[in-house]
């Protein structure tokens, strides 16, 4: 990797800010440094040797769905909406969220930083004149821009295809809840980025806090009210537009409210993003602990 792109940003001088800006930061420039980073990374997060295991991830459940309609159509079988409103709800909660989304955040934000440094390539970035805080930020938006335009893509392909056997009338009567889960991937995404951005910085390899999180989280059901909340899933579950049953040995929690789940995330995620930008003020590299 060249820090050519980013050494054009000390070497063309800025226009003079003016006088309100000048007495505080320089946020344009800042939106110019993001802008040029993620020129960088948006393209090794979409063309990259690794972004081939996101792509096998979010495609697992279109080519699923897709087959599942295919063989519907070729019988001639004709799905009831609401059995197929009902499936999709435990496919998108059981399958999508808690294995594909998770993992595909495993995989694109807990590299994010320890990548450049197994490449040998993160102090390029530390030389050029950008503050360590923005580089953080810069490099959360292209994970979470690079996540979401595949999960968010995939959940809308497995929709479409979960609903084709049923005709395009049942699709566009349950669109609303199309956005809804859109809205849960984007969510997921989000917060489970964050997540992972962070653990980043504490572990050299994202699969150990990656392991744990998942076990916690696929643990869940099983865990008591108060112990619920402090589980991702938990959040983004009653979010969904549709409920499924959680079994037997479930222990039930009331779901915690739109207005609660969606602020809590985006707090969250501001919390472990600031611990993201403090950490990388402090990290040191050294190649030869690799």
């Amino acid at each position: 990797m060249s820090a050519e792109p980013l050494s054009t940003l000390s070497t063309t001088p800025a226009p003079p800010p003016p006088p309100s800006i000048a007495r505080g930061l320089p946020w344009d420039l800042y939106r110019r440094q993001v802008a040029a980073i993620l020129g960088l990374e948006v393209r090794k997060g979409f063309f990259g040797k690794r972004a081939l295991g996101v792509y096998f991830l979010a495609l697992m459940p279109v080519t699923i769905l897709a087959l599942r309609a295919i063989v519907s159509r070729a019988f001639g079988s004709h799905s009831d909406p609401v059995e197929v409103a009902r499936t999709f709800a435990i496919s998108f909660q059981t399958f999508f969220l808690r294995l594909v989304i998770f993992f595909g955040c495993v995989e694109v934000f807990g590299n994010l930083i320890r990548r450049e440094m197994l490449e040998r390539t993160l102090h390029y970035y530390f030389l050029s004149p950008v503050r360590r805080e923005v580089l953080a930020a810069a490099k959360y938006l292209t994970g979470l821009l690079v996540s979401f335009t595949l999960f968010g893509g995939a959940t809308i392909a497995s929709f479409f295809f979960a609903y084709l056997p049923c005709g395009l009338g049942a699709f566009f009567h349950d669109f609303g809840q199309l956005l809804a889960y859109v809205g849960v991937a984007f969510l997921a995404c989000l917060g489970y980025g964050a997540v992972f951005l962070t653990f980043g910085f504490f572990f050299k390899s994202p699969a150990i806090p990656a392991v744990i999180v998942f076990g916690w989280e696929a643990i869940n059901f099983l865990l008591p009210p108060f112990l619920k909340k402090i589980s991702m899933i938990h959040y983004l579950e009653s979010l969904c537009p549709v409920s499924v049953p959680l079994g037997p040995f479930a222990i039930p929690a009331d779901a915690p409210s739109p207005w609660v789940a969606i602020p809590g995330i985006f707090l969250l995620t501001a919390v472990l993003l600031a611990i993201s930008a403090r950490k990388i003020r402090q990290l040191e590299i050294s190649y030869e602990e690799d």
